[in-house]
């Protein structure tokens, strides 16, 4: 049975067992998308997931890393094709913590895409760390943290907001990669190699932390078929995600793209989609932060994926995305050519 995130939460490393679904899940789980969302094409998917799924409330999206006002304009496209501008957009960090570590920036973002239609869209006055403590206290106990990108903005609030551990219920974080314990059995992550200083604050805050890592990604996949679906809906939602998927496929020379992203989102509230375990991490900031992990025990605050079940994620994950991205098909309200 799916569990939400907002029950597994509370299990700790009983979460590794069959855990039954109660009355008290049924609210959905309050979150925050923090990301770097128009480089790699699964920030995208994850958003559209995120906000296709009742079983979360998005309460805002928080930007991180590069050019942010490049990244808005995506964000801000997608979000009005979907009708959902209520969602609040704020600009985090455009640079790591370490400002001698260099910025990713691929330099297809945005491109090909017309921003005409968003031009009276704008980000809010505060900023992500701000944004993302002043809604956790609204919500204490609540929210549910969910980083797709480099973990720059929480590591701010995290700092710059003592009192945010209270607050915050958790983070669910597309970060790192678990080969087994110990340092011989180390790798490298993007999203925690990009700004490690972030990632060490973020990983020792005792903030209930769940990593869904590439062991577990890398075995998704959103394939040349998936994607001549999406073409063939026909809409200005389609259209642009085709676009946006083309685009990437070309950048990353593959056939396919993985939904690292995705797989965190669907990890916070279907507990059968990826196992966790408690662990307890090392993060080595002299060697790209590689992170090592060491068992845990019942006093762990940090959980990793150890196994995914890719057959759940794709019955959870592609239905809702077709659905959004299609069944405006013929429709007369503005989002269909």
């Amino acid at each position: 049975m799916n569990v939400s995130f907002d029950c597994v939460i509370n299990t700790g490393v009983d979460q590794v067992k069959d855990v039954k679904q109660s009355d008290e899940c049924i609210e959905p789980l309050d979150v925050i998308i923090d990301t770097d969302i128009g480089t790699d094409v699964d920030d995208a998917y994850a958003l559209l997931f995120s906000l296709s799924s009742p079983e979360l409330r998005v309460r805002g999206v928080t930007l991180v890393h590069g050019n942010l006002d490049t990244r808005s304009k995506i964000t801000f496209k997608i979000l009005k094709l979907l009708r959902r501008l209520d969602v609040p957009v704020a600009k985090g960090w455009e640079n790591p913590l370490n400002d001698a570590r260099s910025v990713c920036w691929s330099g297809h973002e945005g491109v090909g895409i017309d921003f005409s239609d968003i031009t009276d869209c704008s980000t809010l006055s505060e900023d992500a760390a701000n944004f993302i403590a002043r809604v956790a206290e609204e919500n204490s106990g609540k929210l549910v943290l969910i980083t797709i990108g480099p973990m720059t903005n929480a590591a701010v609030a995290i700092q710059r907001f003592p009192n945010l551990k209270r607050h915050l219920k958790g983070i669910v974080a597309m970060a790192s990669v678990f080969n087994g314990f110990g340092r011989d059995r180390a790798g490298v992550e993007h999203n925690i190699a990009v700004d490690p200083e972030a990632a060490k604050v973020v990983l020792e805050s005792g903030i209930p932390l769940y990593l869904v890592g590439l062991n577990v990604t890398l075995k998704t996949s959103l394939t040349r078929e998936h994607l001549e679906k999406i073409r063939s809906a026909d809409t200005n939602l389609s259209r642009l995600f085709a676009h946006m998927t083309e685009q990437w496929l070309a950048v990353c020379k593959r056939e396919y793209a993985i939904m690292h992203d995705p797989l965190a989102v669907a990890a916070a509230f279907d507990q059968n989609v990826v196992r966790f375990i408690p662990v307890r991490p090392d993060v080595s900031l002299d060697t790209a932060g590689i992170v090592s992990y060491y068992p845990g025990d019942d006093d762990s605050r940090v959980m990793i994926a150890d196994r995914v079940n890719v057959e759940q994620f794709n019955l959870v994950f592609f239905p809702r995305i077709m659905s959004a991205i299609c069944h405006k098909k013929g429709c007369s309200d503005g989002l269909c050519a």
